[in-house]
């Protein structure tokens, strides 16, 4: 993953510089197929320094900045360093890379003037922080140049801390599901229990571990796990709209109970009341459609409340 972002931001930033720039020269600026470029490391500095070839695995930083001189980015502030491997002969065909190949010393800073008109192209959408005819300041700064073992040992350490950082989102995510879950389950028994039953004046109401309350008026006879049932039902909300109803049809629905075929609330409550049996499911939105809904008028995290009879056969 993060391979792809090294090969990506390289990619775009290249294309990007493709277009010639034309901008007032500073003294001392080269410039390769269009593009300006100006070295800052003193040639004193530079004479024992590394060069870059096409077997180095470099390091760099890389800020950019627009015409007012705010930044943009800068590589410094990101989770993973930006390593460009030359081996790779695709990656020497990029145009930055072909400019460090041919001037390029581990230990050099540079700058790029980019034309922003190049960048922000082919229907991109352009910020306003980027006005038209600007110019986007790429500064470079040429880091270190890595063994092949050494850039092993480093890829593998960042896999690793990547796979570690992202295990880590997924578990903060999950918890964070679980906690709003369970704050709603709480948020919606209280209001069935303290005012949903209160306003109907409905006493007889037995709650599961679950979080289930049924009421049954008839007691049927026992359903095991996996057999079939037919089930004549009447959907409501709370609010008493009805978004479904088998008795409107004058035809009850078939289904295996307790293998998931039907929402949880049903697979736990039909056996509940039995075979031959009767009564009423009041299903909190865990037990339901949960955080999807089913649409209509069936919203996300509704409380169902379902009048069913089981029948004989």
């Amino acid at each position: 993953m993060f391979l792809y972002r090294f090969i990506l931001l390289l990619s775009v930033f290249c294309i990007s510089l493709s277009a010639n720039a034309q901008n007032k020269k500073n003294k001392g600026e080269k410039e390769l197929k269009g593009i300006r470029y100006q070295l800052h490391t003193k040639k004193k500095e530079r004479k024992k320094a590394l060069a870059v070839t096409d077997y180095s695995i470099i390091e760099l930083n890389m800020k950019i900045f627009n015409n007012t001189d705010s930044l943009l980015r800068s590589t410094e502030d990101e989770d993973f360093p930006l390593v460009i491997d030359l081996r790779d002969s695709m990656t020497r065909k990029l145009p930055i890379v072909e400019i460090l190949m041919q001037d390029g010393r581990i230990g050099d800073s540079l700058s790029l003037f980019v034309h922003s008109d190049s960048v922000f192209q082919n229907g991109q959408i352009r910020p306003i922080f980027i006005p038209e005819g600007s110019f986007l300041r790429h500064e470079i700064k040429l880091i270190k140049n890595y063994e092949a073992e050494e850039y092993a040992t480093m890829l593998d350490k960042m896999q690793q801390e990547y796979m570690e950082k992202m295990q880590k989102e997924r578990e903060q995510q999950l918890k964070e599901q679980q906690m709003a879950e369970k704050n709603r389950v709480k948020t919606q028994t209280d209001f069935l229990e303290n005012t949903y039953f209160k306003q109907k004046q409905i006493t007889n109401f037995t709650k599961t571990e679950s979080g289930l309350y049924y009421v049954v008026e008839k007691q049927g006879t026992a359903i095991e796990r996996g057999e079939r049932v037919k089930v004549h039902y009447e959907g409501t909300l709370t609010d008493g709209t009805k978004f479904d109803s088998s008795f409107d049809r004058g035809e009850p629905i078939e289904f295996p109970i307790g293998i998931g075929q039907v929402i949880k609330g049903w697979d736990e409550g039909i056996p509940l009341i039995g075979k031959g049996g009767k009564g009423y499911l009041y299903i909190p939105s865990h037990l339901g459609y949960g955080e999807r809904g089913a649409g209509g008028a069936i919203k996300p995290n509704s409380i169902l409340v379902f009048k069913v009879e089981i029948l004989e056969n």
